[in-house]
């Protein structure tokens, strides 16, 4: 009796056992969601903490390069100012008025050489009108003088032959000499129109020089005088921020070698991202390789560039040693400001189509890797082989297939 009592015991407690490893895994499996092996793209980065600074030109001092009292100043720390918008004004009546005479020398000469040209030229078709007369005059007693040469040739053979008388025959000749005279006379007279003609086109020459030389002398003071007057309105030079102000309306400015400063603009575009590489990284670092970061103050703002540099010369920083890579020209870049921390994604390299699961089904222990696998009515430790991991994939290198399912322990929150 008493061993069959024992016997029974010993089956109860067999019964038990085998009830409650029957049960014990469903209750396991209770705390585990199933993952697939699956193909897809994990991106090899990079992370690594920098500062915003100004680029070389970025910040551009504005000055003032004429003398007198500040009048105006519009702008305050921190505007951010477009290309042209006024930054000071100077007092700039002694400038008006220079601009005033500049202006009006300029017409006058505009006005008046004109004029006198003009009289010059009709000078000049009057004098080759002249010319063409005794030009004309001189053709006639050529010919006047011919006709008499020859009535008193043919005189002097009449008289030969005493078929005239000698007082006829001294009244053709004399006539004749008279003739040749005005021959002599029309000469001059076409010489001198010839070199009145000369002298009024080399008049005209003369004008028509001195008013373009005059013209651009005045032309030029004017411009001169004109750019003075804008000197005395100070703009900014490009869109940016004011992050310096070192003058105040009423002060006197004195421009001399040296410009007196009105303010400092940062071109919000010429900004860069200084990048800390921690030494054991920068072999992977390259130049042209993407970069998405955020700043504390933007934490939803994602900035996009490249590394465009990468400096020789390390940094050292409580004793670790840092290569700085620069990027530069990234979007939406005004919002930024100098010294802000930047939280950066250096992109190595994307590995396209591998085989991959969520970071989360992926354990470490005893020194190798593991996934919890699904075996009947059990959960096993399945050893794997990892590659590279991001911040939501981790690379399978063995020990999986595509397809296989594996269980993701749940947290709870307690």
């Amino acid at each position: 009796m008493k061993k069959f009592i024992t016997s029974l015991l010993a089956l109860f407690i067999i019964m038990g056992g085998v009830l409650y490893f029957w049960k014990k895994p469903k209750k396991e499996f209770s705390h585990f969601t199933t993952v697939q092996v699956t193909r897809g793209d994990i991106i090899e980065s990079v992370e690594a903490t920098g500062v915003i600074k100004p680029s070389i030109g970025a910040e551009v001092k504005i000055g003032a390069r004429v003398s007198g009292m500040v009048i105006d100043e519009p702008i305050k720390i921190g505007d951010f100012v477009k290309k042209g918008t006024i930054i000071a004004k100077i007092d700039d009546a002694e400038l008006q008025q220079s601009h005033k005479i500049a202006q009006k020398e300029f017409t006058k000469i505009q006005k008046t050489y004109p004029l006198e040209i003009e009289k010059l030229k009709k000078s000049v078709k009057k004098a080759a009108i002249e010319e063409q007369k005794a030009a004309l005059n001189l053709e006639a007693a050529q010919a006047d003088a011919a006709t008499a040469q020859w009535l008193c040739k043919n005189k002097k053979k009449l008289l030969q032959k005493h078929a005239t008388s000698q007082k006829e025959y001294r009244t053709i000749c004399t006539e004749a000499t008279i003739k040749q005279k005005a021959v002599q006379k029309a000469k001059l007279s076409l010489k001198q129109a010839k070199e009145n003609l000369q002298e009024a086109q080399l008049s005209l020459e003369k004008l028509q020089k001195s008013f373009k030389y005059d013209k651009a002398i005045a032309r030029a003071k004017l411009n001169q005088a004109k750019i003075r007057l804008e000197y005395a309105t100070i703009k900014a030079p490009f869109d940016g921020i004011i992050t310096y102000i070192s003058t105040q309306k009423g002060e006197t400015v004195v421009a001399g070698l040296n410009a007196p400063q009105f303010a400092k603009i940062l071109d919000p575009k010429k900004i860069e991202n200084r990048i800390y590489i921690d030494e054991t990284a920068i072999a992977k670092i390259k130049r042209g390789m993407q970069v998405i970061f955020n700043v504390d103050a933007l934490p939803q703002n994602k900035f996009h560039g490249r590394i465009v540099q990468i400096y020789p010369q390390p940094e050292i920083q409580n004793s670790v040693v840092y290569y700085i890579a620069v990027m530069k020209d990234f979007e939406n870049s005004q919002l930024l400001r100098p010294e802000m921390t930047t939280h950066n994604k250096i992109i190595i390299q994307v590995h396209k189509n591998v085989l991959r699961l969520p970071n989360a089904a992926v354990k470490f222990k005893n020194g190798h890797f593991f996934v919890y696998h699904k075996k009947g009515n059990k959960i096993i430790e399945k050893e794997v082989q990892t590659g590279i991991s991001d911040e939501h994939y981790t690379q399978i290198l063995s020990g999986l297939q595509e397809g296989d399912i594996v269980l993701v322990e749940q947290k709870h929150a307690h």
